[in-house]
């Protein structure tokens, strides 16, 4: 196959232009653009999961489980800190690089599956193996361990310079040992819509209702601007899973006893799947993700600066490389401070436009073809 490439998911990741998950996501997305240049995507994923393989083809594996046990992950870690072989991984991970054809010599790209590197390298040694990594996850293995996983594999890429630094961190390797590729956006799906001046100002939180994504702490932001006279409305879009169907589990259940007290200010929405959330963000005016945690390119900000919303985010993880100018950032470290940024950008709509304008100039550098450009051109460099 011309061009053809893979993309391997690990087990209980689904592939599917409609999917919540930042992986399938951003493998969908750049599968779409490989496609509009006349190239072909084969999909390596878990034969369990609910795929849409439209227009690829997709290989399934029959997983061992989603994750090994805590024994087999324990005797794997000593092995790595000797220098070994994970050899219980290896074994899980092996029905997912044998569904791959024994001849497949194209690149392979290996989500967060970094310790599959050495096995796809020993199975498969024509392909081009590029280890794709959205998180900082995997600091737990040994600095040589990961400095072993870079020198064999051809390309590795992080979604943002915060994930590279973690990753390399204790390796002695620099930074251009490895590729950073931001997440993006379809420009086609997120785009800005006319704003009426007067409106009262749409306030968005979008993903999954789970603490470390934030929403009380934008609920309890928005109590209190509430209780202060703003005027606003709050509309939460997502559930504690990644589908609308998902049931709401404690934590869902907790944010939303909290936003009765906004009475008709807020409104909830279940998951809205991939083809229909550009018209969310183009209902509302600011967009707010609050993180916990260290995000490393959130997909909703990309989004969201796209479809030329102001955008506040709190400074952690590879949010401030992300948005750079074009975003305001709240320290979570201070209390209240949510709330006083987003009052301003609620009672100062020359602020919310300014913000708007940058982001748009922002989100064009991001969209999934300049992406896939830089991906493609470092996948195709002769092989070191």
């Amino acid at each position: 196959m011309t061009g053809a490439w893979a993309h391997l998911l690990p087990p209980g990741e689904v592939y599917s232009p409609a999917s919540g998950g930042s992986l399938g996501t951003v493998a969908a997305e750049l599968t779409r653009v490989h496609a509009r240049h006349g190239r072909a995507t084969v999909i390596v994923a878990d034969r369990a999961g609910e795929h849409l393989p439209a227009g690829v083809r997709l290989l399934p594996y029959d997983s061992p489980g989603e994750t090994l046990g805590e024994r087999e992950r324990r005797e794997d870690d000593e092995a790595a800190a000797r220098g070994g072989r994970r050899e219980h991984y290896a074994r899980f991970v092996r029905p997912a690089v044998e569904a791959l054809p024994a001849g497949f010599g194209g690149p392979v790209v290996l989500h967060n599956a970094v310790a599959a590197v050495p096995e796809l390298r020993r199975l498969r040694p024509r392909a081009r193996v590029c280890l794709y990594l959205h998180a900082d996850m995997f600091r737990s293995f040994p600095p040589a361990e990961r400095a072993r996983v870079v020198a064999e594999a051809d390309l590795v890429v992080c979604v943002s310079r915060f994930v590279a630094e973690r990753f390399l961190d204790g390796t002695g390797l620099p930074l251009s040992a490895v590729a950073v590729v931001h997440n993006g956006h379809d420009p086609a799906r997120f785009h800005p819509a006319a704003r009426r001046a007067g409106d009262v100002p749409v306030v968005l939180f979008t993903g999954r209702l789970a603490p470390e994504k934030g929403p009380m702490a934008l609920i309890n932001a928005c109590v209190e601007l509430a209780r202060a006279g703003a005027r606003f409305r709050l509309r939460v879009v997502g559930n504690a899973g990644l589908c609308a169907s998902s049931a709401p589990d404690r934590f869902e259940r907790q944010v939303k006893r909290r936003a009765s007290l906004l009475g008709d200010r807020v409104e909830f929405s279940p998951f809205v799947d991939r083809a229909a959330i550009g018209g969310v963000y183009r209902e509302a005016d600011v967009l707010c993700v609050p993180s916990l945690c260290e995000d490393a390119s959130p997909l909703v900000l990309t989004e969201g600066m796209a479809s030329g919303l102001a955008c506040l985010a709190s400074a952690r993880g590879g949010v401030p490389e992300v948005g750079r100018n074009a975003v305001r950032y709240f320290d979570y470290r201070r209390p209240g401070d949510l709330a006083r940024q987003l009052g301003r950008l609620l009672h100062e709509p020359a602020l919310r436009a300014e913000l708007g304008r940058r982001a748009l100039r922002r989100g064009r550098e991001l969209t999934w073809e300049t992406r896939y450009r830089s991906l493609w051109s470092r996948l195709t460099e002769p092989a070191r």
